[in-house]
């Protein structure tokens, strides 16, 4: 099978390890960000405070969850800030193993699901069933606004809930003619999120008559994909840039 062009979509600095491994592989691939990621500053702001605060109580939650990778490293800078050694009783879950993995290396313990890498994949974990969490104080590191799916879950299970948004995500643009040289190549497009998604149709309306596929992290986005009526969704287990090359080989090789 001919192997197209392949346009990564992580945003910048997150990109380089995967485009050095495709490459490698004997891929062809370009990099077009549809999203920057801007740390919150520790400053005066609302969100800031509330961050501030939730880390200063670090010790009084029960369990804390890490959305992303970014929220992972962005807590981990926060917890240095203000913790000379970060308290060790609380329970820390990952939404799957990318977000896992800064976690670990700093030493924490995560539970994460065992095979769905999403908010649904965690919910199912029974610890944080509705026997385990009820009447429990839980922190969410995460980025500012997105699903509220877990949250609103784990409150009906009986927990408190509280956000520490560290970072924001802000759309990277490009004009028609940047995507136009990329798109007569009928591209396989690897996206992130489903909102990476969301970006890339706002700015090209008729993408799906455009590229040959669409490579995902999740099953869910990979549903959004396939309602929308994309023909070809592959469906990696994870971000991990090991299955993404894993999913690609599977197809491609």
């Amino acid at each position: 099978m001919d192997m197209p062009l392949l346009v990564v979509t992580r945003p910048l600095d997150q990109q380089q390890e995967l485009m050095e491994s495709l490459q490698q592989q004997g891929y062809q691939a370009v990099h077009r960000p549809l999203m920057a990621i801007t740390a919150i500053a520790d400053d005066q702001l609302p969100i800031a405070i509330q961050a501030r605060q939730c880390l200063l109580d670090l010790d009084q939650y029960d369990g804390i969850i890490a959305i992303s990778r970014n929220a992972s490293e962005m807590a981990l800078d926060w917890i240095d800030r203000y913790w000379p050694q970060a308290p060790v009783q609380m329970s820390w879950f990952a939404v799957g193993p990318t977000t896992a993995e800064p976690l670990r290396q700093a030493g924490f313990n995560v539970t994460m699901p065992q095979s769905r890498y999403d908010s649904e994949g965690l919910l199912a974990c029974q610890q944080l069933s509705h026997e385990r969490v009820n009447g429990q104080r839980w922190l969410i590191f995460r980025g500012i606004g997105g699903r509220e799916t877990l949250a609103n879950t784990l409150r009906q299970r009986g927990a408190r809930i509280d956000y520490a948004e560290l970072y924001q995500r802000q759309p990277v643009s490009y004009n028609p003619q940047d995507w136009q040289a990329i798109l007569q190549q009928k591209p396989m497009v690897l996206l992130s999120s489903g909102q990476a998604l969301d970006l890339l149709e706002q700015q090209v309306p008729d993408l799906m008559t455009q590229v040959s596929g669409i490579l995902v992290p999740s099953a869910r986005v990979a549903a959004k994909a396939k309602q929308r009526g994309y023909p070809q969704v592959l469906v990696a287990d994870s971000a991990r840039n090991s299955d993404t090359l894993s999913c690609l080989n599977s197809f491609y090789k």
